[in-house]
């Protein structure tokens, strides 16, 4: 009588109705398991998009999902019951774009403090980061060299971060002490590869500062003014093949077009809202027929010309979906792709010249 008055209330745990529960977890494991993985943000579907003839709209990248694909259901549990997060893995504000050889698309990300590096053939996702004792506070602009390092550019830092082709941090180029440069700040730049020059835009000290690739400067190129080869805040620079420069002269509301040894040639752009026009000119990029890709950040489109200074077409309108933008910062064009990093957007957009546009420039 005393043994039954003890045990009751108590659970019956018998072998049979620990076997029956054992199995009612595996089932609802499985069921959890096989359906489908949360998203995070989608990539954009192909809607009609208003675009000239000569483009069409590929996509966007946000993150590294958009590359790697979303994680497995199980890891994406383990990552919820630890706390874990790929947040570090989203685009925030990015900024220069480099594809290299191996088709790998390293964007700065000015906001996030870091370089993504994204390799779509293998599905694979690495960020690149300066060292602890030295941190990226502001990168900018990306640049490779023949062998695949990686160079970057930080604004607040007033120097450049080298990377080996794998993503190893390797030196960096005008520090002069924890907090002294050769620079003053760091914008824009870019690598001969042919002729082994690095070209850097320093903003304040607008002019352009020519380095070997080991770091040795050799020249300094203009000095603050509105006439022919003078600058007024430049931001950014491309190389041409036969080796001659165009920079984004922003306050001066124009594009300069130098000889590779600094001399003016030409220029064009004047401050406006019109096509031609520029108000925040920030991104430029060259394709293989020389002509030039041009952001204006505060228009929200990317503006076309061929080398003579001829407004091609023009692309782009303030909003958030695709071939829309929202304050665009920096450009590359690899073969016949474009790519626009689209700031406050937080993405990169994708464009493919039409396999029938050819020289957008010829004929013009």
């Amino acid at each position: 009588m005393h043994s039954e008055t003890c045990c009751a209330g108590k659970p019956d745990h018998t072998p049979k109705k620990l076997l029956g529960l054992g199995l009612a977890c595996l089932l609802a494991l499985a069921i959890f398991l096989a359906l489908p993985v949360p998203r995070g943000q989608a990539n954009d579907q192909r809607p009609a998009v208003n675009l000239p003839l000569q483009l069409e709209w590929v996509g966007t990248v946000r993150s590294a999902a958009d590359v790697t694909g979303n994680p497995s259901r199980l890891k994406w549990l383990f990552r919820k019951i630890m706390g874990t997060s790929d947040s570090e893995k989203t685009l925030n504000m990015p900024y220069g774009i480099a594809i290299d050889r191996q088709g790998r698309m390293l964007v700065a990300d000015t906001k996030g403090r870091v370089v993504h590096l994204f390799d779509p053939a293998k599905r694979k996702y690495k960020v690149l980061r300066a060292p602890d004792s030295d941190p990226f506070l502001a990168p900018i602009a990306v640049a490779l060299d023949p062998q695949g390092n990686i160079y970057v550019s930080d604004s607040m830092r007033s120097r450049l971060f080298v990377f080996n082709a794998e993503g190893k941090f390797k030196r960096t180029i005008g520090a002069l002490g924890k907090n002294e440069s050769i620079f003053k700040r760091c914008t824009g730049i870019a690598i001969d590869a042919q002729r082994g020059r690095l070209y850097v835009v320093d903003t304040v000290a607008m002019n352009i500062v020519v380095l070997d690739l080991n770091g040795k400067v050799i020249q300094r190129i203009g000095h603050r003014g509105a006439d022919a080869g003078e600058f007024n805040y430049p931001t950014q620079i491309s190389v041409a093949q036969d080796g001659s420069l165009w920079v984004t002269d922003s306050l001066n509301f124009r594009v300069q077009h130098l000889s590779a040894d600094g001399k003016p040639v030409s220029g064009f752009g004047r401050l406006g809202d019109g096509v031609g026009e520029f108000d925040k000119a920030k991104g430029i990029a060259l394709d293989e027929h020389n002509n030039i890709y041009l952001v204006d950040g505060m228009r929200d489109r990317v503006q076309v010309f061929s080398p003579e200074g001829r407004l091609l077409f023009f692309f782009g309108t303030t909003g958030a979906g695709p071939g829309e933008f929202f304050l665009p910062t920096g450009i590359t064009v690899d073969h016949s792709r474009i790519y626009v990093g689209d700031g406050y957007n937080r993405r990169v957009q994708i464009f493919q010249l039409r396999a029938n546009a050819g020289n957008p420039g010829a004929g013009q």
